[in-house]
């Protein structure tokens, strides 16, 4: 069982979708790829994390404990990596190389990790479907809360814990759209478009059950694998009558997940 060393909570505003932890001066990540669901970085000392909401104050706590602590299974939305941490910034006299950072740097709190440490994290999401799904007046704290749980570790591989939430899926399917395009480079357009769907939906029934059921907000981790080959294919005309119908592609999406399940 793990013990909470110390518990530190505080708000930072969040903008396009993101907010930073800072590891400190010469920290970085350990064994990191670009992206992992919620979590991005791009080989600095800072990762940037993704929010349920777009813009506004979000609520953050940090939590450094001496052990790995327990996984719940109602998470929905849920990230771990390895990080080392630096050293603190010269300028600042706390001596605690680790801070949250609203976007771009607003804001902030220090977090009390030791300097020079193999750290894993966990970032976990709560309540962040509820904010999509239900977002309130510009500005204003919504029921999203953000959780960091950090503990002494040896690196290890950054993984998904959870992602349930449609809002998350979009995040994590990411890799895996970025693996199945390299895998189907060489399928003929404009049927690759149809041959990715099917396979996103094949690797991901359950989505494929949702969108049967009617719940179209599970078409987003599907969206996520056809903006992939979109991207790749940015420079032929091929795709222009589809790439910004998103009421076609989302029908598509649908018809495509009926076939399935029949």
């Amino acid at each position: 069982m793990s013990q909470k060393a110390a518990i530190v909570t505080g708000e930072v505003d969040a903008d396009c979708s993101q907010f930073d932890l800072f590891l400190g001066d010469g920290g970085g990540i350990s064994g990191f790829p670009t992206a992992v669901g919620l979590a991005t970085n791009d080989g600095d000392e800072h990762v940037r994390l993704t929010t349920a909401r777009h813009h506004g104050t979000i609520a953050v706590e940090v939590q450094f404990l001496d052990a790995e602590p327990p996984i719940y299974q109602w998470w929905d939305a849920a990230v771990e990596f390895s990080v080392r941490t630096g050293q603190s910034w010269s300028s600042r006299s706390d001596g605690v190389p680790v801070w949250v950072y609203g976007f771009a740097g607003a804001g902030g709190f220090p977090v009390p990790v030791p300097a020079d440490a193999d750290i894993r994290v966990r970032y976990v999401v709560l309540d962040g479907q509820v904010t999509k799904d239900q977002p309130g007046p510009s500005g204003t704290p919504g029921p999203d809360r953000y959780l960091l749980q950090m503990w002494p570790a040896a690196p290890g591989p950054a993984r998904i814990v959870a992602a349930t939430s449609p809002w998350s899926q979009y995040w994590a399917f990411g890799m895996a759209a970025s693996e199945l395009l390299v895998e189907l480079a060489e399928d003929p357009d404009p049927g690759r478009l149809i041959h990715v769907i099917d396979r996103a939906l094949t690797d991901h029934p359950d989505v494929a059950e949702r969108l049967c059921a009617g719940d179209q907000r599970y078409r987003s981790g599907i969206l996520r694998y056809v903006q992939q080959l979109f991207s790749v294919t940015f420079h032929s005309p091929v795709y222009s009558d589809v790439r910004h119908d998103h009421d076609h592609i989302g029908r598509l999406i649908d018809d495509r997940a009926r076939l399935l399940c029949e």
